[in-house]
């Protein structure tokens, strides 16, 4: 499997900066969160032009086998996502998202038309809880995502991860799956829940604790639709992870092993159980970045990025 890391095509945040500098509800949070860096909100346009001539540059030369080739060193998306950070207090971010993926599709096919028809990764941004991510695999348009930076704590990060390259592994295994392969999704999705919110005492709080704490979160970034979708996904999900990982359940009122294995062997399936953790996922990395600012960040990061974007000396 391929690395998977956040390298993004110069395309991507051409179009990305373009938008936050065209956004006028969210100018005061953007230009309050450039100017920890000591940029000005002017900035976001000479970016963007930059960024939009490399592409320029080399849409000429990509293939639908060689298009990764011309991303972007993954500390980019850094910078982006920690930028975006800033932006987790004013509301969702799908409709940016979708403008964003929209514009990038949109420039693709007007600067390089042999890419037409086919899904490149490091042209398939995505942003989720105000974190940026690049979508890989073939399942799905807009899942699994790899975030641009991983969660601070190290386990939960490598739980992701696993996560990630399950996901990506089902695109080639026919529907229906295996069983096991649904029942992995909702085992690692329980434990990273419980790990993002741990529960307190008594056990018996458990899983729901987690999800209902991380859905309160969840509200504010996302749509209504959404959150709606994601709020009936976890009706008797915990019931369901519980029998298949105990295999018989305590009480007869409640599903049987039987009853639950028959819902985790599509996509359509579980499909919401993986949008649901990677939002969870997301929305914690933002709030991460919101705080604190990476190590790799510290001094003046468009200074070290932009020589790998100049194509004049």
């Amino acid at each position: 499997m391929a690395e998977l890391t956040c390298k993004l095509s110069p395309l991507v945040f051409a179009e990305l900066y373009r938008l936050l500098g065209l956004d006028r509800t969210r100018r005061d949070d953007i230009e309050e969160r450039l100017e920890e860096l000591n940029y000005s909100l002017e900035w976001l346009g000479d970016a963007a032009d930059a960024y939009s001539a490399k592409w320029l540059d080399d849409a000429q030369y990509i293939a639908s086998d060689t298009a990764d080739d011309f991303a972007l060193s993954a500390e980019h998306s850094l910078l982006a996502t920690w930028i975006l950070a800033g932006l987790r207090n004013t509301g969702d971010s799908y409709d940016f998202s979708s403008t964003m993926r929209t514009a990038v599709q949109e420039r693709v096919a007007a600067d390089a038309p042999q890419l037409e028809g086919t899904r490149v990764s490091s042209l398939s941004p995505i942003i989720r809880g105000w974190t940026l991510g690049r979508v890989v695999g073939l399942l799905d348009s807009s899942l699994p995502l790899v975030p641009a930076c991983p969660p601070n704590d190290a386990h939960i990060a490598a739980a992701y991860t696993g996560l990630v390259e399950h996901v990506v592994h089902l695109g080639d295994v026919e529907e229906p799956w295996p069983e096991l392969a649904g029942t992995a999704l909702y085992v690692r999705t329980g434990g990273l829940a419980q790990a993002l919110r741990p529960p307190p005492p008594p056990a018996k709080l458990g899983l729901v604790y987690s999800l209902n704490l991380l859905m309160a979160d969840a509200r504010r970034h996302l749509p209504g639709n959404i959150e709606e979708m994601l709020r009936r996904n976890w009706i008797r999900w915990v019931e369901r992870r519980n029998v298949l990982t105990h295999i018989k359940s305590e009480d007869p009122s409640e599903m049987s092993f039987s009853e639950s294995a028959e819902q985790v062997r599509t996509w359509d399936q579980i499909k919401y159980t993986v949008l649901g953790i990677t939002q969870f996922v997301c929305q914690e990395i933002s709030q991460e970045l919101q705080e604190s600012r990476p190590q790799a960040l510290r001094m003046d990061p468009w200074s070290y990025l932009l020589p790998e974007v100049q194509i004049e000396w």
